[in-house]
């Protein structure tokens, strides 16, 4: 299983966000990626772990609260990793079409972070 650790992503990710011009949003999306395949590099270390492109990929999303405001709708969460998805897929050499739709859950922890465990617990 791999760890991922990343920041909340930009209010323009979010599907009831800032929406802000197009371009933006499409920059705001390359960011994220990247960012996503940084931290999954760094996640894996030397080795690139295999995963079976026959069987889907289970992905846990747990997001923790920022210093103000409410726990986001998990719906949102979802739509709102989307360009974080692509990052760590893109990295692990896999076909995000692979990953189960994430199981969101929330900890208490005011860190503002979006951590992903992705494949099975070994």
């Amino acid at each position: 299983m791999i760890r991922v650790e990343l920041p909340y992503p930009h209010k323009d990710l979010w599907p009831n966000g800032g929406h802000g011009a197009r371009f933006g949003v499409a920059g705001q999306k390359k960011k994220h990626k990247e960012w996503a395949d940084v931290a999954t590099r760094a996640a894996c270390g030397a080795r690139r772990p295999a995963f079976d492109t026959q069987r889907r990929i289970p992905v846990l999303l747990t997001v923790t609260r920022k210093a103000a405001g409410v726990y986001p709708d998990k719906d949102n969460c979802v739509s709102a990793s989307k360009a974080y998805l692509d990052g760590i897929a893109h990295r692990l050499g896999v076909n995000d079409r692979l990953f189960e739709t994430p199981v969101v859950s929330f900890l208490p922890a005011i860190t503002g972070l979006f951590i992903f465990e992705i494949g099975e617990a070994a």
